[in-house]
C-alpha cells in the first residue's frame, strides 16, 4: 500500500534511475568552463551503489516490521492470558476463603481466621493448618493457576523487552533508509540539465520498455509444472508493473514481495524478505536450477528473483525500473538458489 513516503521515496529513485540514463547516454552539460567532479563511470557506480545499499536498508525495515507485528500479536496473547489466569485466581481465592470462614465459624480453625483474608497465595498454600482443612483440590488448583499467571507474567515481561527492542530496530532502518533519500536527493539537482526534449525521450525509452515487459504477460509455456508453474505464470502477469520498496502487488512489487507473492499463488507461503525467503527454501545448486527456483543475492541475502528458465528470471530490480526479464548473470553478487 502506497504512502506519502512511499511516494517520496519513488520519486527520489526514479531522479537516481534517470541520473544514470543520462549519465550513460552523455546528454548531462557541464556549466562552461566547469571540471566535472566524477566520471561517468563514477556517477554509474555511485548511483548502482546507492541502489543496493537502500535494496539492503528496505530489506532490514520490512523484515522489522514483520518481526514487530510478531511481538505485538504474542503481547497481545499475553496480556489476554495473564488476566484470565488473574481472573481465575481470584474466583479461586474467593472459594478457598469462603470455605476458610466456614470452618472457623464451626470451630475447625481456631486463632487463625485472618487466613482467608491473606493477599499471597504461596503464604495461603503455606499454611498447614489451612491445608488441613482446605480439599487437595482446591489448593493443587489454586497452587497451579498461581504457577501459570506467574509465567504467563513472566513470558509477557519477555515479550514486552523483545517488542521494545524491534521497536528500536525498526526506527534505526527507518533512520538509515532516511538517510539514502536524502543522500538520492542530493543528485536531483542534475535533472535540471536536461532539456524538455532530452526529458521526454528518457521517458518515451522507459515507456518502452514498460510496454514491452507487458506485452510478454501471460506468455509463459515453459517446462514448469503444477506449484512452480503458478508461480512463474504469476510472476510473468506482473510484467510491467512498478517497482516500489515495501511493495507486495498488486499494482507494484518490491523483490522479494513478487516472488512471495507468485508463491502464494502456487499455494506455498513464504517468509517476506529475501533472507528470510532464503532461509525458508531448500538449497539447490546453479547447475540444477529449475523454473519457480528463488535465486538469491548477497550474504544474507538482500535481493531475490525468480527463475524462469534458460538462464534469465524475472525480477523487481530497483526503482525507477519495472517487473522484468533479465538474465540471471547480469545481476552482481550470486549467493545461491532455494526450492520452495
Amino acid at each position: 500500500m502506497a504512502t506519502a513516503r512511499s511516494t517520496k521515496t519513488l520519486a527520489l529513485k526514479v531522479s537516481a534511475f534517470l541520473i544514470t540514463a543520462v549519465a550513460a547516454a552523455g546528454l548531462i552539460e557541464a556549466p562552461a568552463g566547469a571540471t566535472p567532479s566524477l566520471t561517468i563511470g563514477q556517477v554509474e557506480a555511485r548511483i548502482n551503489a546507492l541502489n543496493t545499499q537502500a535494496e539492503k536498508i528496505t530489506e532490514a525495515y520490512d523484515a522489522a516490521q514483520e518481526n514487530l507485528a510478531r511481538l505485538r500479536t504474542q503481547q497481545k496473547i499475553a496480556t489476554d492470558q495473564l488476566t484470565r489466569d488473574q481472573a481465575s485466581l481470584a474466583k479461586l481465592r474467593v472459594t478457598i476463603g469462603a470455605t476458610a470462614n466456614f470452618a472457623y465459624r464451626n470451630g475447625g480453625l481456631g486463632g487463625v481466621a485472618d487466613l482467608a483474608d491473606l493477599n499471597s497465595p504461596q503464604a495461603f498454600l503455606d499454611s498447614s493448618a489451612m491445608l488441613d482443612q482446605v480439599s487437595r483440590y482446591q489448593a493443587e488448583q489454586l497452587a497451579g493457576v498461581a504457577a501459570t499467571s506467574r509465567q504467563v507474567a513472566a513470558a509477557q515481561s519477555t515479550v514486552n523487552a523483545k517488542a521494545a527492542a524491534a521497536k528500536q530496530q525498526l526506527a534505526r532502518a527507518a533512520s538509515d533508509k532516511s538517510h539514502i533519500e536524502s543522500l538520492l536527493a542530493q543528485a536531483q539537482h542534475v535533472l535540471g540539465s536536461l532539456k524538455a526534449a532530452q526529458r521526454a525521450q528518457l521517458d518515451a525509452a522507459n515507456q518502452a520498455r514498460a510496454s514491452e515487459m507487458a506485452s510478454l504477460r501471460g506468455s509463459y509455456n515453459g517446462p514448469a509444472s503444477g506449484r512452480a508453474a503458478a508461480a512463474v505464470r504469476f510472476a510473468y502477469a506482473q510484467l510491467g508493473k512498478p517497482y516500489q520498496y515495501g511493495g507486495s502487488g498488486p499494482n507494484s512489487y518490491d523483490c522479494s514481495g513478487l516472488t512471495m507473492r507468485s508463491w502464494e499463488a502456487g499455494g506455498v507461503s513464504l517468509p517476506r524478505t529475501a533472507a528470510e525467503q532464503q532461509g525458508a527454501t531448500r538449497p539447490v545448486s546453479y547447475g540444477d536450477l529449475q523454473p519457480g527456483d528463488l535465486v538469491f543475492f548477497g550474504s544474507p541475502a538482500y535481493h531475490v528473483a525468480i527463475y524462469i528458465g534458460n538462464g534469465r528470471i524475472i525480477a523487481a530490480p530497483h526503482t525507477g525500473t519495472v517487473v522484468q526479464i533479465q538474465s540471471l548473470s547480469s545481476e552482481p553478487n550470486y549467493s545461491g538458489a532455494g526450492r520452495p
